[in-house]
């Protein structure tokens, strides 16, 4: 009889994924959080049943995730006071 393999958590794909495509994509932080929920997710389930594997892809969705969250904070932060000016500009040529 074949042994089967144990699948990989879709928690753990989805958080990778999600990852990625936040940290391409700056100023996506609603993408980052759920790499981060779904790498938590991911961790949790494979802590409690040894049938699925995939830690490895859950921490780098919560990686990737992570300083996602961290460089939209520092960027909004950084160019701030350009954005206000931007701003009152444009409502002043109304």
């Amino acid at each position: 009889m074949a042994e089967q393999k144990n699948p990989i958590s879709e928690f753990a794909i989805a958080s990778l994924v999600m990852g990625i495509v936040s940290f391409i994509h700056i100023l996506n932080i609603e993408k980052a959080a759920v790499a981060i929920v779904f790498g938590v997710l991911a961790l949790k389930r494979i802590k409690v049943s040894a049938q699925f594997k995939g830690k490895k892809l859950a921490i780098a969705g919560i990686v990737l995730g992570t300083v996602s969250v961290i460089a939209t904070i520092t960027v909004t932060v950084i160019f701030w006071p350009q954005m206000q000016q931007m701003m009152q500009k444009m409502a002043g040529q109304q």
